[in-house]
């Protein structure tokens, strides 16, 4: 039997996805994708590029239309116009590629926006936000990339929107615009906004994301916190040491497990790392052994997305 869930639980979750399949002809660009995104959180779509992240974003925006499954923004569904309709003022959207009008500026396009959700502009308010401010009246045409993607944002959040879907927010941003958009997604699940960030920097998605679905082929092959993802899945971490007349005694052997090789060791650990290398220097020391080389490596985010998928998040095809 089914549990039946709670009015209330049902309430607390921005977003449902449920069995969401896209299909283009014969290619499955979706393949059955279930999450849900409780209020007040920053969901993260993980993979590389081509795995299905973008077009599940369009499928809860209503630009796609699934070709079987549902999708339920804010209590409401984006494949029926009306309702639709209803969402649109409620949600921001950055895309990957927004398309301006090359010979309006800055302010105008502000203004343009405003009026389109029937609100004031709040154009030095919104430039100054997203690293703008002084550039007004600049035109579109000679904006650089990074400096255009900083403007889509302040358009997605110009009418305060409940819930923010960003699809690779970043990709060729300078690290001045990503420093700023990710103070702006770290204010605004502050201020308990929802978010939904579509990436393929582990490091991006790392420090956001409240929790992050793994998506590979179309389908989600992990979901959890970022610390659990790589508590469960991200290894041991490892101390390595190279130093002549080292040799690991019994204390430093209850450690974890030493392999060697050459004039090398390597202790494999799930207890604290920089505890393990404090003892590893310690008893070097002792030994009066000469250190040659020293390594710490704590497990990553990059480290369970390998294990999980198989892949390093920079292949291609």
């Amino acid at each position: 039997m089914t549990r039946r869930e709670s009015p209330d639980a049902i309430a607390d979750r921005a977003i449902v996805v449920d069995g969401l399949v896209k299909r283009y002809g014969e290619l499955a660009a979706v393949a059955g994708i279930t999450f849900s995104v409780p209020r007040g959180t920053v969901f993260g779509l993980l993979g590389r590029n081509g795995a299905g992240k973008t077009t599940t974003l369009e499928c809860c925006i209503g630009i796609g239309r699934p070709t079987a499954g549902s999708v339920r923004v804010l209590g409401l569904d984006p494949t029926r116009r009306r309702e639709l309709s209803d969402l649109r003022p409620r949600i921001g959207v950055q895309l990957q590629a927004t398309s301006l009008p090359e010979k309006a500026n800055v302010r105008e396009v502000l203004e343009l926006y405003a009026a389109y959700y029937g609100i004031a502009s709040r154009a030095e308010e919104m430039s100054e936000r997203v690293g703008l401010d002084g550039k007004l009246d600049r035109q579109i045409a000679q904006m650089s990339g990074g400096e255009q993607q900083r403007l889509a944002l302040a358009l997605a959040l110009q009418h305060d929107p409940e819930v923010l879907f960003l699809d690779e927010p970043t990709a060729g941003m300078d690290a001045f615009g990503r420093r700023i958009l990710w103070g702006e997604v770290e204010r605004l699940r502050d201020g308990g906004k929802t978010i939904v960030l579509t990436t393929h920097y582990i490091e991006e998605a790392e420090r956001l994301s409240d929790r992050i679905c793994i998506i590979q082929r179309g389908r989600i092959v992990a979901e959890a916190a970022p610390a659990e993802l790589v508590a469960r899945y991200g290894g041991d971490a490892t101390v390595s040491i190279a130093a002549e007349g080292f040799a690991p005694d019994a204390t430093l052997g209850a450690l974890g497990v030493w392999t060697q090789a050459g004039a090398g060791w390597k202790l494999a650990t799930r207890g604290e790392p920089g505890l393990a290398l404090a003892a590893v220097v310690t008893h070097a020391n002792t030994l009066g052994a000469k250190i040659v080389s020293l390594d710490m490596h704590r497990p990553t985010l990059e480290d369970a997305f390998i294990a999980i998928t198989g892949e390093t998040i920079e292949e291609t095809g």
